[in-house]
């Protein structure tokens, strides 16, 4: 392991690269990104004492994004084998790597019952374009529309009787149809911020959660970026009002999810 600082703005590493490593931030604050189409998207920033870059060692794959540091940095560096190493011989920073593999095959499994149950038989009671929404009197969870772009699109909030409800885009032509059936489809131009499945609202563990669906931009909820890119795919909705953005910090698609 070795300590190292980054001045403001300074690359920690690039989408593309290697993923010869993990950084524990110590102190300080990095920035997530991504690009498209040339352009820098911000997906979320991550703070002290939250780790980067491992689940690129754990599945032996290129960095995923650009983490570039949004103040003052220092951090800890750990090359994959010590990184492994303290996995082993620290079982809290094993059971969280534990329940982030065991989200993305459980993620992985729901896939594939959805897409047996779609095989098997019509959905009912879903909303197969905004316009089709079904709307219940008595549901808990309203879903609104935040942006004035978003708003063109649905203009009154949408109460889901019904969990777990998907969120997506409208595939475009060339494009193959996406894993779920989303409940809400909606429109987006190239470059796209909003995936074809991007994020599902459920009830798990007794209360409502937003999960992200290993979407392209990540989700960002309360403030809070989840997806692949971050240390978790999900995040809970408090009573209340919450902000749900859906690709990137400054995207279009920002959603107001109302907990009864």
């Amino acid at each position: 392991m070795t300590r190292t600082q980054f001045a403001k703005d300074e690359i920690l590493f690039r989408e593309g690269d290697a993923a010869d490593g993990v950084f524990r931030l110590i102190r300080g604050s990095v920035d997530v990104l991504r690009e498209l189409d040339g352009d820098s998207i911000l997906l979320g920033s991550v703070g002290a004492g939250q780790s980067i870059g491992e689940m690129g060692v754990i599945e032996d794959r290129p960095r995923s994004a650009t983490v570039r540091a949004a103040t003052e940095v220092e951090a800890e560096f750990f090359n994959p084998i010590e990184f492994l190493d303290q996995i082993a011989n620290s079982p809290p920073a094993a059971r969280d790597l534990i329940q982030r593999l065991s989200r993305r095959l459980r993620e992985a499994d729901d896939r594939i019952v959805d897409d047996e149950r779609r095989s098997n038989a019509a959905k009912h009671n879903r909303n197969k374009t905004s316009e089709q929404a079904v709307v219940l009197a008595s549901a808990r969870v309203h879903l609104g529309a935040k942006s004035p772009r978003l708003q063109r699109q649905f203009h009154a909030p949408l109460m889901l009787g019904d969990l777990p409800f998907v969120v997506g885009r409208r595939p475009v032509a060339g494009e193959a149809p996406p894993l779920r059936e989303p409940d809400l489809i909606l429109d987006d131009t190239a470059p796209f911020r909003l995936s074809r499945n991007h994020f599902i609202i459920e009830r798990r563990d007794g209360g409502d959660h937003v999960r992200d669906l290993c979407s392209t931009l990540g989700t960002i909820v309360n403030g809070e970026p989840i997806g692949d890119h971050f240390r978790a795919d999900h995040a809970p909705l408090r009573a209340g009002d919450n902000e749900v953005i859906a690709g990137g910090v400054d995207s279009p698609f920002a959603f107001s999810v109302f907990i009864a």
